[in-house]
């Protein structure tokens, strides 16, 4: 566990130099921290576990999320951070900066984006959210994340004699397959994979068409409705079934399975919606209503958005990983068969609610199973402890911040 002041944590300038004339390749005043900071305190300040630490001078508060923020590799990532009390930062100075090696990585300054400090690595893929700066905020923003990126980040600001900070840890993962004992390992080494959840369907949300095993890991349809209390958490109209599990935080991955006949010529969906999703009558399945999901349709696989996006994928996965970051607000859907992205939302408007399982199947030909199985279980018609090498593994979610690019 790395050490870290508590928060709340004050220094006062010694009577050196002000912020303002700390040397520029420094933002924190590195190159002189006994004209900083008081005596004993660096150590103390190098780094937080957790996610966040503020240091306040004068009036000036910075801070950070309170948790790490995780990407994946290739997405777009907003490192969030802001002014405490809110107030307009606009005329501020701020700088964001790599922990480990105090070089910048995006740099502002009255209004206007500089660059000639700015590490190499992150040229062309930064900038500021300028759409809340007038209220506070002070998010960066980097594009095509890279291995490389992970690790700790400083968001500085300055402004006349008045110095804060505050430390976002940015965790950075990417997908894999997972190697197996004797064969060559996976390009990013040790896999730490995000074991699956045990999902379980709510059969008291499921519609009276839809006939729930007595375990409650699969659905089909029938075409008589049962007899069945008609209470507000059950859909009336659609075939929908939610997952009992609630989440809120945290990445959660589950693993879908579709048998039965005619599958080409099947019609269903899988993905995640609000607790609070409508139930009755109509349902717009989109975001807007709560909505994240994949649906197969006229032998297209394609997600649930407006306008449509169609997805080129031959042959159509039937075994599909939904993955759930509450944290970053994505919600990812992965071909089990071989690891490749179907599609990710991003920016999902979870408004603060708790996300389930969410299910739609209108063919009566075929079931939807939620399997036991992590991304480490290899394929079911293996039945040995590994995949061959020539055979499509499960997905692991990997961290990539030790990996080279």
């Amino acid at each position: 566990m790395r050490e870290g002041p508590g928060l709340g944590t004050q220094l006062q300038w010694d009577g050196g130099a002000s912020p303002a004339e700390l040397p520029r390749h420094s933002p924190r005043g590195r190159a002189a921290p006994g004209r900083l900071l008081q005596p004993g305190t660096g150590q103390k300040l190098r780094k937080l576990g957790g996610a966040l630490c503020f240091l306040q001078l004068s009036q000036l508060r910075v801070e950070g999320p309170g948790h790490p923020v995780t990407a994946t590799v290739g997405k777009d990532v907003v490192l969030p951070c802001h002014l405490s009390p809110r107030q307009d930062a606009r005329s501020l100075e701020v700088r964001w900066i790599r922990d480990s090696i105090s070089e910048t990585v995006h740099h502002y300054r009255n209004g206007e984006d500089l660059y000639g400090e700015q590490m190499g690595a992150y040229a062309g893929r930064t900038e500021l959210v300028r759409d809340g700066l007038s209220a506070g905020s002070l998010d960066l923003r980097i594009m095509g994340l890279r291995p490389s990126d992970d690790g700790q980040y400083v968001c500085t600001v300055v402004d006349g004699h008045a110095y804060a900070e505050a430390i976002v840890e940015l965790e950075v993962y990417k997908w894999h397959s997972q190697a197996c004992p004797g064969l060559s390992s996976a390009p990013d080494g040790l896999a730490l994979s995000v074991p699956a959840e045990k999902v379980t369907l709510d059969p008291d949300t499921a519609h009276p068409q839809l006939v729930v095993s007595p375990d409650n890991k699969s659905v089909r349809r029938q075409t008589e409705r049962q007899q069945v209390p008609d209470t507000l958490r059950r859909f009336d109209s659609w075939c929908c079934v939610l997952g009992r599990e609630d989440f809120r935080e945290g990445r959660h991955c589950w693993l879908v399975e579709v048998e039965g006949e005619q599958i080409k010529d099947s019609w269903w969906a899988v993905g995640v919606a609000r607790a609070s999703v409508e139930r009755k009558g109509w349902i717009d399945a989109s975001p807007k209503e709560g909505i994240w999901a994949v649906r197969y349709y006229e032998r297209q696989l394609m997600p649930l958005t407006w306008p449509n996006t169609r997805l080129s994928l031959s042959p159509v996965p039937t075994r599909i990983w939904v993955c759930l970051d509450c944290t970053q607000q994505q919600v990812s859907f992965i071909n089990a068969d071989n690891g490749v992205e179907i599609f990710t939302f991003t920016a999902a408007s979870f408004n603060g609610e708790s996300i389930r399982p969410w299910f739609w199947l209108v063919s009566n030909s075929l079931q939807l199973f939620l399997r036991d199985s992590n991304p480490q279980t290899p394929s079911p018609a293996l039945g040995g402890s590994c995949s061959s090498p020539d055979t499509p593994q499960t997905p692991l979610l990997g961290p990539a911040g030790a990996a080279q690019e």
